[in-house]
């Protein structure tokens, strides 16, 4: 994104942050068609969504790929922390809260997931960017 190109103001930003939050703790409790994926790997896409957008908000001036590129990075820090036993983390992981922030058990596929919600919010972002008022 360059000087002139407009970046959205903070409240498609704070809107999208406010939906992310209920859709990725839906994934938690979802029971429909596809209940398994959904349980396992949606949230993964949400999760890199919303660390995206919060780190826009708070950090508005950073480039949009570099805010992806390093919540790519955190995530995936994060996904490697399930690897660990480490008291702290193991007190972390017996409440849903913690269990939902760090996971418990390290998969593969996450980081995958992780990838694609970092260029879904991005895009997103961009599109935000277009929309001169909501």
């Amino acid at each position: 994104m360059t000087k002139t190109q407009r970046r959205p103001n903070r409240l498609p930003i704070f809107i999208t942050l406010f939906l992310l939050v209920p859709i990725g703790l839906g994934t938690k409790f979802y029971h429909g068609p596809g209940h398994l994926w959904v349980l396992l790997y949606a949230g993964d896409i949400f999760y890199p969504m919303f660390w995206f957008f919060l780190g826009m908000l708070l950090l508005p001036r950073v480039h949009p790929i570099k805010m992806s590129s390093a919540v790519f990075l955190f995530s995936t820090a994060v996904e490697f922390t399930q690897l660990s036993n480490a008291a702290l983390l193991v007190w972390l992981r017996q409440s849903f809260l913690g269990r939902t922030l760090i996971g418990t058990s390290f998969v593969w596929m996450d980081i995958a997931y992780y990838f694609i919600g970092c260029v879904l919010a991005v895009l997103l972002y961009f599109g935000l960017a277009r929309i001169k008022k909501l």
